[in-house]
């Protein structure tokens, strides 16, 4: 039997769980349900238990975890908007004393990263930048076929770059990031500053089908909606903005976009690239490739495979 290597995406609703071999595919998987209340026992049990449904026959050779939030060098969580009990613990040794193996944790777009270089749209590539568009934004950056971290473990925050001075409130207290622009919590607020008709129509979408607000603007200006069009046009033109800029300064050629978002933004992806174009220095937006994940809701779990994979010196691909 070949080496395995379990995966956990950490959410603030559920633990998606992936066992994978050295080639990235799937054995097995499970899910198990958190809350923002879940405690590090509480967590490590459900990771347990994840573990036991997937691998009943024999013991996985690494365990990887992603989480929204920051590690910081010392080992401590220095945030994390899913777990906020565990912000200030020392996660990996805590989680690895409770399960019984060692623990990599990581950010959940670094590890969406690291499973679209290992299994997707990234494959074969060895510097390139991910960047999911959904409750908020999240990037990845891979440099050399290595994740970025930075010195301090905040690199590439790509949703906190400022794009507008002075611009709007973002949920991290600073104004003008992407993040206010062009996300699920940047379309809420931007339909309350919308007008009354817009707040209504968008209003219903929400509490009839079940829409998020990002989600109930791309399809009323897919209806022709004239206002709902002007606002999704500016998310266009902002994530357009924040892209030219990371390129800018990392000289990355590939860029792949996945979130829950992603799909209508590839619906737009000639105004996407007009917006990138407009902004990029020295080149034309023909220059570089924009193309979306392919790893889907899995891609957390399969990064925190691979992590664990690269924690014990396995770089093997598929």
């Amino acid at each position: 039997m070949g080496r395995r290597w379990a995966g956990f995406d950490v959410g603030g609703q559920s633990v998606k769980a992936v066992l994978a071999g050295d080639d990235g595919r799937p054995l097995a998987s499970a899910r198990r349900p958190t809350s923002l209340d879940t405690s590090l026992d509480e967590l490590a049990s459900a990771l347990t238990e994840a573990l036991e449904e997937m691998s009943s026959d024999a013991a996985v050779d690494g365990v990887g975890i992603g989480m929204a939030g920051v590690m910081g060098p010392d080992g401590i969580l220095k945030g994390s908007p899913n777990l906020p009990r565990l912000v200030g613990t020392a996660i990996e040794r805590d989680l690895s004393d409770r399960i019984g193996c060692p623990v990599v944790v990581d950010n959940d777009a670094n590890c969406a990263a690291l499973a679209e270089g290992w299994v997707g749209a990234a494959v074969g590539v060895e510097d390139f930048l991910l960047v999911t568009v959904g409750s908020g934004v999240g990037s990845g950056l891979v440099i050399g076929g290595r994740l970025y971290h930075g010195t301090t473990g905040y690199a590439c925050e790509l949703g906190h770059t400022i794009i507008v001075e002075n611009g709007r409130r973002c949920g991290c207290g600073n104004r003008g990031c992407l993040e206010a622009y062009v996300s699920e919590s940047a379309a809420r607020s931007l339909v309350q500053d919308a007008s009354a008709e817009l707040r209504a129509k968008t209003g219903r979408l929400v509490s009839e089908r079940g829409y998020g607000h990002a989600q109930a603007l791309f399809a009323l200006a897919d209806d022709g909606d004239t206002r709902a069009s002007e606002v999704v046009a500016g998310m266009i033109d902002a994530l357009g903005t924040g892209l030219a800029s990371a390129v800018n300064l990392l000289d990355v050629t590939l860029v792949v976009i996945g979130g829950g978002i992603a799909p209508a933004v590839f619906e737009r992806i000639g105004r996407l690239e007009q917006a990138v174009d407009r902004s990029l220095f020295a080149r034309p937006a023909s220059a570089i490739s924009i193309v979306p994940a392919r790893c889907g809701n899995d891609a957390g779990a399969i990064g925190a495979a691979r992590a664990a994979m690269l924690a014990h010196g396995y770089r093997a691909r598929a």
